[in-house]
């Protein structure tokens, strides 16, 4: 596996993560599902791929929710 794939798959581990966090501890000022959709939104235009693979772990943990 090459660098970049690499890099795609360690934002998606830390997506997951993230989700864990968010999902034991709520933001007080919005949804779970909203926090997790913004910082895909922040993160999905970026050409670095560990930032897409943030984005794309991210969608994907509010689509299995």
């Amino acid at each position: 596996m090459g660098r970049q794939e690499l890099a795609f798959l360690a934002g998606f581990g830390k997506a997951a993560l993230l989700a864990q966090q968010v999902k034991a501890h709520p933001p007080s000022h919005t949804t779970p599902e909203e926090y997790m959709r913004d910082v895909a939104h922040l993160h999905g235009d970026s050409e670095d791929l560990l930032s897409r693979g943030l984005a794309v772990g991210c969608l994907s943990a509010i689509e299995h929710e």
